[in-house]
């Protein structure tokens, strides 16, 4: 066991602490202000929008490029087209100092760049973890699928566990994107170099912080764009908001920050919401069993009646207002200072809208209000603004948002 740095999560709490301010206190620098601690200021990076909205790459997207075999230890992996360029060059500038002596050309990990991870593609994962969730949902004593005879039964259940599981173990594809279990690399801006045990603070000491070539790395990192990840600092992640960066990002017509939030990503609610009732629906036929035995009263008797539970086609439930159960979800599992009451008046307002415009619409305006407090702990980095919101104040009146500082 390492006597100053953690090297796995078996330790008291006290020595964990310890040896985590230790860690961060010999591999903090001033001097390189492009090594960031991503689980606290930036926790949020890549993940969010400017003001909160959770992001992702749509599917479709033609912004991805592959990384070259050459330098993979894996297959088929990618990243946004400027990133990878970008890393390209960084690699080449590796190559050509170890090539050169003038830097350790023995060093395991910061001398021939490797590429380890990049791109993690978020609809697949949150798909392996909506399938974990079903099956531990339809466990729990409180959604009761033995004796689930219809829709409503489910969604009153659903609501009752959300209520105080939402915010851990979050339900909806925005929630998920945000939650600490999601990694930054699903923002298509990572890459990293190494394929190391986070919570070894130990080998991270050893591998990366102790090399010889530990300042080259910061500095040709800050030089091609890249910010570092002192929590794990083989982890490489674009600065957009950076001219190096930016430099890449105009090759491919995304001239600022802004044009590469705008071009490269869009809300998660966006195709999320369209499949909400489908998903609902999955939902209800993996937990309603094939039929229910209930007690009823005959001449003084009670009979036991085998019933079969209610089935329900996409069309019918697409006539029940699922908005209500949308939004109300959407509030257990973000951190939120509204009232009670305040709650219930933003859903009968979405609800409305929905009907004067369209659901799409009334969804927009909705995540950009549970969305623009962001009071999660660690988001030392972000920055408090007003700004305008016209449609917003139209229906919830005034708007007070928060920027991610890109």
């Amino acid at each position: 066991m390492s006597t100053f740095y953690k090297e796995k999560n078996t330790e008291s709490t006290f020595e964990l602490f310890n040896k985590r301010v230790v860690y961060f206190g010999d591999s903090s620098s001033s001097e390189y202000e492009n090594l960031i601690n991503f689980s606290a200021e930036k926790m949020m990076y890549g993940r969010v929008s400017r003001t909160f909205l959770p992001i992702v790459i749509p599917q479709d997207s033609n912004r991805f490029k592959s990384i070259p075999s050459e330098s993979l230890t894996s297959q088929n992996l990618k990243a946004l087209n400027f990133v990878v360029d970008a890393f390209l060059d960084l690699q080449q500038q590796f190559l050509k100092c170890s090539l050169t002596n003038k830097i350790d050309n023995s060093d395991e990990y910061l001398s021939n760049l490797k590429v380890y991870k990049a791109y993690i593609d978020p609809y697949n994962r949150y798909n392996r973890y909506m399938q974990r969730y079903k099956d531990i949902l339809k466990l729990d004593s409180r959604m009761n699928s033995t004796k689930l005879s219809n829709f409503d039964t489910m969604k009153d259940s659903l609501l009752n566990i959300m209520e105080t599981a939402g915010k851990v173990n979050p339900l909806t594809f925005p929630a998920y994107i945000k939650s600490k279990n999601t990694p930054i690399n699903i923002s298509g801006l990572v890459i990293e170099i190494a394929d190391l045990d986070g919570s070894n603070d130990d080998e991270k000491i050893n591998s990366f912080i102790n090399s010889k070539n530990w300042n080259f790395y910061l500095n040709a990192c800050r030089t091609y764009g890249f910010m570092v990840d002192q929590n794990m600092p083989w982890r490489l992640i674009a600065d957009i908001g950076s001219e190096p960066m930016l430099e890449y990002a105009r090759n491919y017509n995304l001239n600022s920050t802004d044009e590469i939030l705008a071009f490269c990503y869009e809300p998660a609610h966006y195709g999320y919401y369209t499949n909400f009732t489908q998903n609902l629906l999955d939902m209800y036929n993996h937990f309603k069993p094939r039929s229910i035995i209930q007690l009823t009263e005959c001449n003084g008797r009670t009979i036991p009646k085998r019933i079969t539970p209610k089935n329900y086609s996409l069309e019918s439930l697409n006539n029940m207002n699922n908005i209500e159960l949308y939004c109300n979800l959407r509030f257990f599992e973000e951190e939120s200072s509204y009232t009670e009451q305040e709650k219930k008046q933003i859903i009968r307002n979405t609800i409305q809208l929905s009907k004067t415009k369209t659901e799409g619409t009334a969804i927009e305006i909705f995540e950009r209000e549970i969305n623009k407090t962001f009071d999660y702990q660690g988001s030392l980095g972000y920055y408090v603004q007003k700004s305008e919101a016209i449609e917003q104040e139209e229906i919830f009146g005034e708007v007070i948002t928060q920027t991610v500082r890109y």
